[in-house]
């Protein structure tokens, strides 16, 4: 069984899908090249507030996103 990756790199695809992600792991690039890890636990209007891997809520503006990509199964 192979793995999948869904890649947002627009930030009005990343609006329009972000809510498909609501509750599960996602890889989150930000615009400084940071990557980070989490639970995508909350979406706002202009941002989003993960559950990092020290169980801590963080956030992100949308600004500060580049890029998002979630792995599925093939």
């Amino acid at each position: 069984m192979g793995t999948r990756q869904l890649r947002l790199n627009d930030s009005v695809q990343i609006r329009k899908r972000i809510h498909d992600f609501t509750g599960k792991t996602i890889n989150v690039v930000l615009t400084d090249s940071t990557a980070i890890m989490g639970i995508l636990e909350k979406i706002s209007d202009t941002g989003i507030v993960l559950k990092n891997m020290r169980m801590k809520n963080v956030s992100y503006t949308f600004d500060n996103i580049a890029e998002i990509y979630f792995d599925t199964n093939a």
